[in-house]
């Protein structure tokens, strides 16, 4: 994670979660809905273990992150293989960038975009071997991206803020020096021990759709309500489609910190876990609720669209 720092100030400390296991389970069950019928559901499902659905396997490289004891012996080859394998669900672009690139601030060789590009290729890949850069097979690969397509449809995993010492909202690539919110992880609603904010967009968000949609049957219930668009489609080689969702969740991720304003700063002294940082008190507007839960019902139904087109491409129908 590349992070602008006040002086002598080091943070270490990323973003962990995205839409908790709901809001990715919605995704692999509208996902493995649109892929009825196809080859690409049967490849699947010779990767999936017996009984495994893509709802369950997009939960897998957050259950990964567990303490090694709660491990199956594949994920912990995976970890041993790649001990940065959190830092695999994110990038930190400024969120007043229009457009992600490798390169900006908050951008590295193991982020959220470039993870994705490198499951796509094991999966194209005619063996299955681990010669690649995390050491995995294609069944990892299809649970690294199972998962992945849905944290990069999560706003905060995409964009950031930055905040100067007058606490104000900064973009660092203009050369403004900031620290980073870590993905709003260090923005608490309310007070300092309230919900931060990423944690509100990870579930909050989520029941709020759920309850306003009010139905049991919550997937099929954010496709009736959000369908299908020609402009959730992807153009050209299919390795560069998560840099095209990033840059469309890039838009989303401004609407995150409308209307808010960071206060009351407070510093959190240096622990096991991270250096010593700041963090910061925000507070939501009446209509950021439904305004939020309005972002994530559509969030959440692409995510399940385009990583069935994602894996439909991977494995076409054979003519």
């Amino acid at each position: 994670m590349r992070i602008i720092l006040f002086p002598l100030l080091m943070l270490l400390v990323g973003n962990v979660h995205a839409y908790g296991p709901a809001g990715h389970e919605v995704v692999g069950t509208i996902a493995e809905r649109y892929l009825e019928g196809t080859r690409a559901l049967k490849e699947v499902r010779t990767l999936l273990y017996k009984g495994e659905t893509l709802a369950r396997a997009s939960t897998w490289a957050d259950r990964a992150k567990f303490p090694e004891k709660y491990l199956s012996a594949e994920m912990k080859e995976f970890v041993k293989n790649n001990p940065q394998h959190h830092s695999f669900h994110y990038c930190d672009v400024p969120f007043q960038e229009t457009a992600y690139r490798l390169g900006l601030i908050g951008t590295h060789q193991q982020d959220i975009v470039h993870i994705l590009e490198i499951c796509i290729h094991v999966l194209q890949a005619p063996a299955d071997i681990r010669d690649n850069s995390l050491k995995i097979n294609k069944r990892i690969a299809l649970m690294l991206i199972t998962h992945l397509v849905g944290d990069l449809h999560q706003p905060l995993h995409v964009g950031c803020s930055y905040i100067d010492a007058d606490d104000k909202f900064v973009n660092p690539e203009t050369g403004a020096k900031g620290q980073e919110d870590a993905g709003a992880n260090y923005l608490h609603v309310k007070t300092r021990s309230g919900t931060p904010l990423h944690g509100y967009w990870d579930t909050q968000t989520v029941k709020l759709a759920r309850d306003h949609l009010g139905t049991e049957d919550f997937p099929t219930a954010i496709t009736q309500k959000t369908p299908s668009k020609p402009e959730w489609d992807a153009t050209g080689p299919i390795d560069t489609w998560p840099t095209q969702w990033a840059t469309d969740t890039l838009g989303f991720s401004k609407r995150c910190f409308q209307d808010i304003t960071p206060r009351d700063r407070f510093l959190v002294p240096k622990n096991e876990k991270h250096d010593e940082h700041f963090e910061w008190i925000v507070t939501l507007s009446p209509t950021y609720p439904e305004h939020s839960r309005d972002i994530v019902e559509v969030e959440l139904s692409k995510a399940g669209y385009r990583l069935a087109a994602l894996l439909k491409a991977i494995w076409p129908e054979v003519k």
